[in-house]
Formats: C-alpha cells, structure tokens, sequence
C-alpha cells in the first residue's frame, strides 16, 4: 500500500507528474483505482496492483505488465517495496528516443572529419592491431560515402556511425578523440 506522498514520488520519478494533487484528483476521478479514505486523517491507501496498473497504462513501454523485482527507490527515507524503477535507464531511453527523432530530422550540431593519421594514432594508443586499423578505416570511409572526406555527424552526447547511435568517449577531452575511440571499440567488438 502506497500513501500519496510514495505515489507521487514514483510518478515523479517516472516524469508522469509534477504535482502531488495531480495524484488526489486521479485517485478521486477513479483514475488510479484505490478505496475512498473514511477520514481526511487516515488518506489515501494506494494498492500497488493499482498503481502498477496506471503505470503500465501511461508507460507501455517502459513499465511492462509482468516487472521483475530487482531494485527498489529510497524515497522520503522510505523504502518503496517490489517497486523496480531504472530512472538512469529511463532517462537515457528517453534522451535516445529524441536524439533519434533529430537525427531522423538531419537536425545536427556539427560534425567531425575523420583522418586516417589520427585514426592510426589513437590505434596504436590502445596498442591494437594494424588488421582492425584498417578495418575502421574501411569501415568510416564506407560510413562517410556521400561525402568526399570520411566523417560522422554528432549530436549532444552521441553520433551516428553505420545506422547506429554511438555515445562519445568521455574519457577523452576532445572531441575528434572521443568520436575515434568509440568507432575503434564499436568496430573492435562487432568485427564482421
């Protein structure tokens, strides 16, 4: 059994609401099913079925029917029991379903030319072979076939690289060196 207050914070952290009467109102309307208080002191008592239900219904895709329990929110400095909730996992679902949305717009902030010299550096860096060298040349050149030189195009955190939405390397502070270590890893682990 949730109070409001647990209910709003998983709603919240969910980003379906701001508003903790924004969760009286649906309580009242009949939204989340949940047994009328006898008294303004006692308040509401949320079932977790019903919660789990309004949830499912407003988060099809990110809160499935059938949810393993593997983690559970501290919130107020109370644990909400067989609650798992990913809010890392949530929000980089989200952040990647709009970068694709851009990205499937041609919306970019810029892009960085690829060179086989600096390619060949950061190679030898990780002290990796001369056969994957030149299959990420090969790879980027095949990347790049619309335009003259090779190069990717870069968006926020991310790039796009053979279809793909690659995250930068921020190991690195440049940003030519974090696009060329994440091509080299993300060619290195998917060799044809």
């Amino acid at each position: 059994m949730y109070s409001v207050d647990k209910a709003f914070d998983l709603l919240k952290a969910y980003k379906i609401t701001t508003n903790k009467e924004s969760v009286r109102r649906w309580l009242r309307q009949g939204v989340i099913k949940a047994p009328a208080p006898s008294s303004r002191k006692e308040g509401w008592k949320i079932p977790k079925e019903a919660l789990d239900d309004f949830l499912q219904q407003r988060l099809p895709d990110v809160y499935p029917k059938e949810r393993p329990i593997n983690k559970t929110i501290v919130a107020n400095e109370s644990i909400l029991v067989n609650t798992t909730l990913d809010v890392k996992g949530v929000e980089e679902q989200t952040r990647a379903k709009m970068w694709r949305e851009l990205a499937r717009k041609n919306i970019w902030e810029g892009y960085v030319e690829l060179k086989k010299t600096r390619i060949r550096e950061c190679i030898e860096h990780r002290r990796y072979s001369k056969k994957l060298e030149m299959e990420v040349w090969q790879r980027c050149v095949a990347n790049s076939r619309a335009y003259s030189k090779p190069r990717v195009s870069y968006l926020l955190e991310a790039f796009s690289f053979e279809g793909k939405r690659l995250l930068l390397d921020q190991n690195f502070a440049d940003l030519e060196e974090q696009v060329i270590f994440a091509i080299i890893e993300h060619v290195r682990i998917n060799s044809r």
